[in-house]
């Protein structure tokens, strides 16, 4: 079982800060989305607020107006009687101050409400009075002017609170409005926050993932040099030689080139490899296959068949131009070691194990008559001569 990579820790916090990045934009997200009816409603609040405080100032003024002309007429005529339509009019006035007023009780500090409750009772006095002189003027005794200086006096000792009342509503509504383009501000950086939150995410699983299949591929293609290469020499294995070999016969037959096929035997190895160790063998076949690799074509494939044997695989290569390659191999071998070979020619019939065992028969010939030696498949009586050293090895 393999032990875990040092990445993996590291993936692993990754992994858990992204989970925690995902969570902090989510909540950026809805912390948003709880200032939009935040805001509506401070905006509503302040709006209102600001209307009442208006309105009030108006009936105010409307209030001031009506005290100041009955003031001019007291002065002018003394105490006369008030028409029916000048009680009216002051009735509607005092009914509206009073109603304006009760519409900035809730968003003002409790002082302020206590001052608004007494202007009302005062309002409302003065309205009880404006009332009964209706009803007496309907039954023929009007009332007089001065009879509403009393509490038009009250009214004036309230004015400088009425104005501090509609003051205070101004800036509560100014407050309000700030408040709520604050709250509007902090929504818009936490849908930019999430929506950053988000794309960092993307971005880290973005990389993970391809990290992942980076190494997953790496992963692959190593098994599959594995699965295809001999771990020893790292040429091509006896699977790839059996795969290959099926293929290279149907290129042959479409292409009506010829197709050869060499096996090779490093001659007397058991005894090089007593003499000299296991190590040194695996050196000799090892040096011995990566020095043929670089003569061949990249057409050409050259696998280990088994302990010392190799075997070559050379598309459109006759018999003789492949003994002709063998001859150019033998100089390469490590530590002056010697190989012997036998050619073969397919037919273009045969199967693979047919002409492995051909070449393999052409093999057998060349090392009875002596090693050191090529022998084609079909002229093992004109095998090619040895090489001078033949007798030493």
């Amino acid at each position: 079982m393999s032990s875990p990579t040092p990445e993996s820790p590291r993936r692993l916090w990754i992994g858990v800060l992204a989970v925690l990045l995902m969570l902090a934009g989510i909540a950026l997200a809805l912390r948003a989305m709880s200032h939009d009816a935040e805001v509506q409603a401070n905006y509503e609040r302040a709006l209102a607020l600001s209307q009442a405080a208006l309105e009030a100032q108006h009936a105010s003024g409307d209030l001031r107006a009506w005290q100041a002309r009955n003031a001019r007429e007291l002065a002018k005529g003394g105490d006369a009687p008030i028409a029916g339509a000048e009680l009216q009019d002051l009735v509607s006035i005092v009914g509206d101050l009073r109603e304006r007023l009760q519409g900035l009780d809730a968003d003002l500090p409790p002082n302020r409400r206590a001052e608004i409750a007494e202007l009302r009772s005062t309002l409302q006095r003065f309205e009880r009075i404006g009332r009964n002189g209706l009803l007496v003027g309907e039954s023929g005794t009007p009332i007089s002017r001065a009879a509403l200086t009393g509490p038009a006096a009250d009214i004036d000792r309230f004015e400088d609170s009425l104005r501090a009342i509609v003051a205070d509503a101004s800036a509560r509504a100014t407050a309000m409005a700030r408040q709520a383009e604050r709250l509007k501000e902090t929504a818009r950086y936490g849908l930019v926050g999430f929506s950053l939150i988000t794309f960092a995410l993307a971005v880290v699983l973005t990389l993970l993932t391809l990290r992942t299949l980076a190494a997953n591929r790496e992963l692959l293609e190593r098994m599959s040099r594995l699965a295809q290469q001999d771990g020893l020499t790292g040429i091509a294995n006896r699977r790839t030689l059996d795969e290959a070999v099926p293929v290279e016969f149907a290129r042959a037959r479409r292409s009506g080139q010829p197709l050869t096929l060499i096996m090779l035997d490093i001659d007397h190895f058991k005894r090089y490899n007593d003499k000299r160790g296991h190590a040194a063998g695996d050196a000799l076949l090892r040096g011995a296959a990566q020095a043929w690799a670089k003569q061949l074509r990249p057409t050409d494939l050259i696998a280990r068949y088994g302990g010392e044997e190799f075997t070559l695989v050379l598309p459109a290569c006759n018999e003789d131009q492949a003994a002709q390659l063998v001859d150019r191999l033998r100089p390469l071998m490590p530590d002056r070691q010697t190989f012997s070979a036998g050619v073969a020619a397919w037919d273009g019939e045969e199967t693979t194990n047919e002409l492995v065992q051909r070449a393999d028969r052409a093999l057998l010939q060349a090392k009875k008559r002596g090693r050191n030696r090529t022998t084609i498949a079909g002229r093992e009586l004109q095998a090619t001569l040895p090489l001078e050293n033949a007798g030493a090895r």
